[in-house]
């Protein structure tokens, strides 16, 4: 029996309709990520889960809540900063993982997504040198071949009796 609520409980936490998971960034006034700093989610004076924030502020926490804990008030505390959020999800999906974005930026609370890339600056001029080194190849062959089909052409336009006669040779013999 006990074997038996603890895989119908481990069973729950992975259904999409249990995991309710917050995620965002914690900013400075730069927007620039605040790494190292310990992020925790409360239900009252209950801890549900905590995280250390990463190199660039980000950070996600997953909790286990059900259809019941729908308008539930959570306190969100980043370090110093601190802010209310309401539990809010689509209760008829049962599907689609519920996601509540939470960022502080520069101190502010936010529930809108940040969207940022995690490539290092210096990959965009790298990159983008290797597109115009890629380009200059391509155009470069083209241009040699343009050449070589010229060549062609003008070589087989000053001998076609030539061939035409050794073609006829072979055939007498």
């Amino acid at each position: 029996m006990v074997g038996y609520l603890l895989s119908t409980s481990a069973w729950a936490e992975h259904e999409a309709n249990h995991r309710y998971n917050i995620r965002g960034y914690v900013l400075d006034g730069r927007q620039q990520g605040i790494g190292g700093l310990d992020v925790r989610i409360y239900s009252g004076s209950q801890l549900l889960d905590s995280i250390t924030t990463a190199a660039d502020g980000y950070y996600s926490l997953h909790l286990h809540l059900h259809d019941t804990d729908f308008g539930q008030t959570l306190l969100l505390r980043a370090g110093q900063y601190e802010a209310e959020l309401r539990v809010r999800f689509d209760a008829s999906d049962l599907s689609t993982a519920r996601v509540h974005e939470a960022n502080f930026v520069d101190g502010l609370f936010s529930e809108t997504p940040i969207i940022r890339f995690r490539m290092p600056g210096w990959v965009y001029p790298v990159g983008g040198l290797f597109l115009v080194v890629v380009a200059a190849v391509v155009l470069e062959s083209r241009r040699k071949k343009k050449i070589k089909q010229k060549i062609i052409v003008a070589h087989s336009d000053q001998q076609p009796h030539k061939h035409r006669s050794k073609r006829k040779r072979r055939k007498k013999h």
